[in-house]
């Protein structure tokens, strides 16, 4: 007997789902509601569909019990969209982080196909790297809070440097997050954290991305802001009127 297998993605990814054995989240949700199943229906999650969609997706398959069977990972869910620093919940890309070593964590990509950084690019069938490099941030937040900085004191994290490998396409497959810690200093005000994040689809790596970054007291931070800013606007102003007192000298010569 053969049984159907599908993957699921966001609608917006009309590229990918040109490939055979994908379904548009908004028909895999008609079918199961109608219950229009083949039997023995097998679902792997992928990526675009929002928290509303993952959430109705896993009670509709629990109501189907045996008939439908979703991937090894299951239905996954967003993170706390209070850990990853993000206001509007669409915008959360990774999903709940989990311990792996000592230095070592995971979580699955949860992408929503109206998050901010695809809402106005999308080409093609992959996931952009500017998504990428936003989950990587995320990923390296919710680590540091949740796992080595957790004190009462609001921090901010400070990014000293980025640098990113594109080894293959990050297709809207299921995928997850790996972070690895290389390197953790104490100063006297913060820490300094070095990490390394692999996007994989399954066992293959498909892009790296490595940070280094500060935390730091809010309070201290707000500080810092604060004179740099104000310098800036003079620097800038002291510019200004460098360039237009030539001006004014030559006016009054003529």
């Amino acid at each position: 007997m053969s049984h159907e297998a599908l993957i699921a993605v966001g609608d917006r990814f009309e590229d990918f789902l040109a490939n055979r054995g994908t379904v548009p989240v908004s028909e895999l949700i008609a079918r199961l509601r109608a219950g229009e199943l083949a039997e023995g229906l097998s679902v792997s999650i992928g990526q675009g569909l929002s928290a509303g969609q993952l959430a109705e997706i896993r009670a509709l398959a629990e109501a189907h019990g045996p008939a439908v069977s979703l991937g090894k990972g299951g239905v996954p869910e967003p993170a706390d969209q209070r850990l990853t620093h993000k206001h509007d919940a669409k915008n959360v890309l990774i999903g709940p982080v989990g311990q792996t070593g000592e230095k070592r964590f995971v979580a699955d990509l949860v992408i929503d196909e109206r998050v901010e950084v695809l809402e106005d690019h999308l080409t093609g069938q992959h996931i952009p790297a500017i998504t990428l490099l936003e989950a990587a941030r995320q990923m390296w937040t919710v680590v540091t809070e949740q796992f080595f900085v957790t004190g009462p004191e609001k921090t901010r994290f400070v990014i000293g440097s980025v640098n990113s490998e594109f080894h293959s396409f990050v297709f809207p497959l299921p995928a997850t997050a790996q972070y690895e810690l290389l390197e953790h200093t104490r100063s006297p005000v913060g820490s300094v954290f070095r990490c390394r994040i692999g996007f994989h689809h399954g066992e293959k790596l498909a892009s790296v991305v490595e940070a280094e970054y500060r935390v730091i007291p809010e309070r201290f931070s707000v500080k810092q802001e604060k004179l740099a800013a104000r310098q800036a606007v003079v620097s800038e102003l002291t510019r200004l009127r460098e360039q237009s007192a030539p001006a004014v000298s030559a006016e009054r010569a003529a």
